[in-house]
């Protein structure tokens, strides 16, 4: 009652620098920061300990809120049994849909935004659809800028009868983050990864987009590791190239990441309260490398690295029709720049009873099994520990990007709002807001 979270304030950040204003704090300071358990001393000593690995609350600096309309894309199995795929779109645009037959001329960046396990594609499309408005102008993205969201349906989520949906995991399904087919109670199935691919070479159709010039795939969570390990495997990427697109992948926040190789980073085997997922210690960590896993992945050297932990066993039918040795070549000259919150450190396993007389620690659902363990303690390490190691496996300190967002925790809308991600999404396309 006495924080007005409602004003739609800029969420400011740095690359590992601090710059993080009091405005920004006021609606953080709880009842719980009188008990001293402070945990983020890169971003602010005034956070208390539970307060910040979902980035904002309340939606205080993060527009999240949009009119969205539901669209359905024909893949390639539409015919065969008549399902589409859904999508989100923004509502009393000009820029058009993903599949619509109509030219769209004055179309220049197009934008896929993929939700994580929550399946909540529409909020995900006001998230990504409002940080293009605030960056290029309400001009540019209501009639410049195609931005759009795949809608993932599990059985259980009761999709419309003409909506493709996946099987879930928990009844046997194969994970659709990971790149698995479409429910086999259909007589054909895509991937994931097919009809991204399929929405993907709709837009590069030069007569219906002909002024399109550069195209954005991300996700965050579960959605950033799909878009990470589709950035690995994607079969159509040079037809996108060839057709005269700029492609680039932003995976943000994701539990866990498809290693190149059988190295992991060597982690500690044990972490206190007062050590743990330290984020200003994880921004300057040179992490050494073993081909084994360690700290709380002891038990698993038979699996950790499996698919999609690893790419040496149980690939998906897409990664294996691609192949390890053709993805290892493509993925270095791919541009990838890989979205970390610096506040995205929270383990509930490892710290329940840190807080347990302040609060509770949410970790988000982060992936606590053991081959995820051989990757990091939490998000940030497991991405910053990534990024060394894609550059170990190429012998290039230069492959691929990394933002590490200060004050960001694991938040869909803060990840792409943040002054450094727009930045790096849309930076060079500033410009473009002067064309008529």
């Amino acid at each position: 009652g006495r924080c007005n979270e409602s004003a739609q304030a800029p969420l400011t950040s740095s690359v590992v620098v601090v710059m993080v204003g009091f405005f920004l704090v006021p609606c953080l300071l709880v009842a719980a920061s009188a008990s001293g358990h402070f945990r983020d001393p890169l971003s602010s000593s005034h956070l208390p300990a539970c307060e910040w690995c979902g980035g904002p609350p309340g939606g205080g600096r993060c527009n999240e809120k949009c009119e969205a309309t539901k669209s359905h894309f024909k893949t390639s199995i539409t015919a065969a049994n008549g399902m589409m795929s859904p999508y989100w779109r923004a509502a009393g645009t000009t820029a058009g849909s993903v599949d619509s037959p109509e030219v769209h001329a004055s179309v220049e960046l197009a934008v896929l935004f993929h939700h994580g396990a929550e399946r909540n594609g529409k909020d995900h499309l006001c998230y990504m659809h409002n940080s293009v408005c605030s960056y290029l102008g309400e001009t540019y993205c209501r009639s410049k800028a195609l931005v759009f969201a795949p809608q993932v349906y599990l059985a259980s989520d009761n999709p419309m009868s003409d909506e493709l949906f996946w099987d879930d995991e928990k009844e046997g399904g194969a994970r659709w983050n990971w790149g698995a087919n479409s429910t086999s109670s259909l007589s054909s199935s895509l991937s994931t990864f097919e009809v991204i691919d399929e929405m993907l070479l709709s837009l590069s159709n030069r007569t219906r987009f002909p002024g399109l010039r550069k195209v954005v795939v991300a996700g965050h969570s579960a959605g950033g590791q799909i878009i990470h390990r589709y950035a690995l495997a994607n079969r159509v990427h040079d037809r996108l190239i060839a057709a005269g697109l700029d492609v680039h992948y932003f995976p943000a926040n994701p539990s866990s990441w498809t290693y190149l190789d059988g190295s992991r980073p060597v982690l500690p085997a044990k972490v206190d309260c007062s050590s743990f997922c330290r984020n200003a210690t994880i921004a300057g960590e040179t992490y050494d490398f073993a081909h084994a896993p360690s700290g709380g992945a002891v038990h698993c050297l038979s699996t950790y690295n499996n698919y999609g932990y690893g790419l040496h066993a149980n690939l998906v039918p897409y990664m294996e029709s691609v192949g390890v040795a053709a993805m290892l070549e493509q993925y270095r000259s791919r541009k990838v720049t890989y979205l970390s919150g610096s506040s995205d450190v929270c383990n509930e396993r490892v710290e329940e009873h840190c807080y347990k007389s302040v609060c509770t620690i949410v970790d988000h659902d982060l992936d606590k099994s053991c081959e995820a363990y051989a990757q990091g303690w939490c998000r940030m390490e497991r991405a910053h520990a990534f990024v060394q190691h894609i550059r170990r496996h190429y012998k290039d300190p230069g492959v691929h990007t990394l933002v590490s967002l200060d004050y960001v925790g694991h938040s869909g809308c803060a990840i792409v709002q943040a002054s450094a991600s727009q930045d790096a999404l849309f930076g060079d396309h500033a410009l473009y807001k002067i064309v008529v």
